[in-house]
């Protein structure tokens, strides 16, 4: 029996465990296309996704990452943190059958600019959805490293904002529901 989407939103978790079990490209693709029905207040979807499924693409993205890392820091990174930063994000992002980069346009707008955000943000929470939906979690990661223009530039994606990297796997294990505020703790009438 398949779940309804109440059931899937209050069951879906971060998944952190990585599960290099292969995934097929079609499923990614379907949820991708599907995701894209998500709210938007411009004429054209403002998000956009680039597809790391191969090592080298994988190991592309780190090298950008601890190339950010050092330019954040503002001056060289010494071997042994490089290797530390290195390390770490290949686990992350290696490991993982797929890692997505989702990015939004940025055209210098405010209110257009966060618009185009928060309906990339909701394209997103598609993914995860959908995602779960098959048996796949998905991870939702906004580390220092999406603010860096050099980073975006160096990956060939100017002009855009990166919103987050998702890493996607294979369920393996379910982690424990966070607790949640009480509904009377952030939800008021406008006259109280």
């Amino acid at each position: 029996m398949s779940k309804n989407i109440s059931e899937i939103i209050v069951e879906r978790r971060s998944i952190k465990q990585v599960d290099e079990t292969p995934i097929a490209r079609e499923v990614i693709n379907e949820i991708l296309e599907k995701a894209a029905y998500a709210p938007f207040h411009s004429k054209i979807e403002p998000w956009h996704v680039a597809v790391l499924s191969t090592e080298a693409e994988k190991r592309r993205l780190v090298e950008a990452i601890v190339a950010s890392m050092e330019r954040m820091q503002g001056e060289p990174l010494t071997r042994e943190r490089r290797d530390q930063i290195r390390s770490g994000n290949e686990r992350k992002i290696v490991a993982p059958p797929y890692t997505l980069i989702v990015t939004t346009d940025i055209i210098g707008s405010g209110k257009k600019d966060f618009e185009a955000i928060a309906a990339t943000s909701a394209f997103i929470q598609n993914i995860q959805l959908l995602a779960w939906e098959v048996g796949i979690g998905v991870l939702w990661r906004t580390n220092n490293f999406i603010f860096d223009p050099d980073l975006v530039t160096d990956l060939g994606l100017d002009g855009q904002q990166i919103v987050g990297c998702l890493q996607m796997t294979k369920v393996s294990e379910v982690p424990d529901a966070k607790s949640r505020r009480s509904l009377s703790e952030w939800v008021k009438n406008l006259d109280e």
